[in-house]
């Protein structure tokens, strides 16, 4: 009777009598527990998986407003990229236009491309030739020294209009009114400045660069004095009828190693023709005086992006 349990159930029908062994009890004991540990572990599932389904919501919001925040970057990034589509065509236009003008800088030069080259070696070489061109146009003389009615006397074998006899007229008279105004064709030093009233009257010379030199007679007024530095464009002296002279004129020379020169040749030279006094005046040695000019100019432009290259350096 040890390992028995007698339960007694009680009806209006009668009592029944139950006998559970202590096997079952041990068994049935086993089973509450583990019906009670499976409780357990189910509502630590339930809740984990309640936390996790919570956490992905707020997962799920926090990637919604990252979303949201992409889509706006994403906006601005396209916005961006059709600004800087739009820059970039304008940035070819202005290339084009570029590339199109140093073409025709370098035609105006009258530079020809025998190989290839980048427009950086282009933009080089073409300010390379025109800082030597504006060079050999600021330094050697070039166009008209002043505003002249006419031309009444050419440059060469003539007869004189007041000896009567047959001579190399050395240089071009220019017709104007007395006291026109005469400028410097280059930049240069005032060699002489001479007044006489025979010959060529009061006279005015100029050493110009390279052996070059100018010379007016006939003046009036002189503006500058000897051993003046004088630049191009700048008023020296007026127009007159001094010395052997029928009328007010300019009586204009031009001499390279004091060798008398045709002054029309570089009255009719400028940027517009430049090579024009090298065809006229050919026994000059053009070629060596414009490697030299090229030669420097191309040294100050290698110092010149040296420079450059430094300040940036230096504001980095």
């Amino acid at each position: 009777m040890k390992d028995r349990i007698i339960i007694s159930v009680s009806t209006i029908s009668g009592t029944r009598h139950f006998n559970i062994s202590a096997l079952f009890k041990r068994n049935a004991i086993i089973g509450l527990w583990l019906l009670l540990f499976g409780l357990i572990i189910t509502a630590g599932v339930i809740d984990y998986l309640l936390r996790t389904v919570d956490h992905t919501r707020i997962q799920r919001k926090e990637l919604a407003v990252q979303a949201n925040t992409l889509k706006d970057e994403i906006a601005n990034l396209q916005h961006s990229k059709q600004q800087l589509a739009q820059e970039l065509g304008q940035k070819k236009d202005e290339m084009l236009q570029v590339i199109n003008r140093v073409g025709e800088i370098e035609l105006a030069l009258g530079l020809e491309q025998q190989y290839p080259q980048n427009l950086e070696n282009r933009l080089d070489t073409a300010s390379v030739n025109s800082t030597a061109r504006q060079a050999m146009l600021q330094l050697v003389p070039n166009g008209s020294p002043l505003d002249f009615r006419r031309r009444t006397s050419r440059f060469g074998a003539r007869q004189h209009p007041i000896i009567g006899k047959q001579q190399h007229h050395k240089g071009v008279d220019l017709s104007a009114k007395r006291g026109t105004a005469i400028y410097a064709p280059a930049d240069g030093v005032v060699d002489v400045v001479r007044t006489s009233k025979s010959g060529y009257g009061n006279l005015l010379k100029i050493r110009h660069a390279f052996g070059f030199s100018s010379l007016y007679a006939h003046l009036d007024e002189f503006k500058v004095k000897s051993g003046t530095f004088v630049h191009k464009g700048q008023l020296i002296a007026m127009s007159g009828n001094t010395g052997l002279s029928t009328a007010p004129h300019l009586h204009y020379e031009i001499h390279f190693l004091d060798r008398a020169l045709n002054p029309q040749s570089f009255m009719d030279w400028d940027a517009t023709n430049f090579d024009l006094v090298f065809e006229q005046e050919r026994s000059i040695k053009w070629d060596s005086l414009v490697s030299m000019l090229q030669t420097k100019a191309s040294n100050q432009l290698q110092l010149l992006s040296v420079k450059d290259a430094q300040l940036t350096a230096i504001s980095d």
